[in-house]
């Protein structure tokens, strides 16, 4: 039976990732180690951790952010495959099992993922995340940079695939998964289980209270692209770039920011006058004023 090293990074959420660390002792598959890397708390995750000691590798370190924790679990990991879960997401029972066995089956496959379901703050279901099975499976990689459609929490991947694509880029942080992704889809073909086998946490509001953020990163992100695929035509790279626009736009329609979203809006249709969601948007927003229901019930987007 192949080892499974699941990484969780945490960070002062002692009572969720106590939750997250039961739903992963708690798998059918049982060859699994769980390394919880504590990015500098100061709350008392630590102490909550303890009672697991016997069944968890429990590491403290300076706060350096996800991705310098997830990297530093990886190092750490002995197992042949690796699932990497935030610390306020949980898998279902039988995650870990479903995921290996694809792996197993699909030699040609490096890494796996699945739909994610919603749960809210109280860990009652909400809704699924959207997924299209078309576009999940094989040589992803060109899908994938339109839109970052992968359900973070969901992934499991070779070991060895990080020797060839590298770590998680500690400088970015709302698009890190993101990049890791890509990088992944460019190397090895993706496979993807038609099931949700996560529980993904809608806790937060990080993105829409630092949307600047997430746009300058997801700019990054694929500029990264682009210089490792040259290939890439300059018609392809507006259009990509207007996608970014766009969806800043829409998150800040969400947060009832008109003006910034039509700023976005307008900075995405100059980048490809071609973008129909982005005009929609626009001329939705524009026509509706602020009734932001009617908006999202006429666009149909989620």
């Amino acid at each position: 039976m192949k080892k499974v090293s699941v990484i969780i990074p945490a960070y002062n959420n002692a009572d969720l990732t106590v939750e997250t660390v039961e739903s992963v002792l708690n798998q059918t598959y049982k060859n699994i180690e769980v390394i919880v890397i504590d990015d500098g708390s100061t709350d008392d995750t630590g102490e909550r951790l303890a009672p697991y000691a016997d069944r968890i590798r429990y590491v403290h370190k300076k706060n350096g952010g996800a991705s310098s924790a997830r990297n530093l679990g990886i190092r750490l990991a002995t197992g042949e495959y690796i699932g990497l879960l935030d610390c306020d997401d949980m898998y279902l029972p039988q995650k870990i099992e479903k995921s290996v066995d694809y792996l197993q089956r699909n030699p040609d496959f490096s890494f796996v993922h699945t739909p994610g379901r919603f749960i809210n703050e109280k860990g009652e279901p909400s809704r699924t995340y959207p997924f299209f099975k078309r576009r999940q499976v094989g040589w992803i990689a060109k899908r994938l940079l339109s839109r970052s459609y992968i359900c973070n929490s969901t992934v499991v991947v070779r070991k060895t695939c990080f020797e060839k694509v590298g770590f998680f880029d500690e400088s970015i942080f709302i698009p890190a998964d993101w990049d890791m992704w890509l990088r992944l889809a460019e190397n090895y073909k993706a496979g993807y289980i038609d099931e949700p086998l996560t529980l993904y946490r809608e806790s937060g509001r990080y993105t829409l209270t630092h949307l600047e953020q997430s746009k300058r990163e997801g700019l990054v992100v694929l500029e990264k692209a682009f210089r490792r695929n040259p290939e890439l035509n300059s018609h392809f790279k507006d259009r990509l770039i207007s996608n970014i626009y766009f969806w800043n736009g829409f998150n800040y329609l969400k947060i009832n920011d008109f003006y910034k979203a039509r700023n976005e809006l307008v900075s995405s249709i100059r980048k490809d006058m071609f973008n129909l969601k982005a005009v929609l948007c626009l001329t939705a927003t524009a026509a509706l004023g602020k009734n932001l229901n009617t908006i999202l019930k006429c666009l149909k987007i989620f």
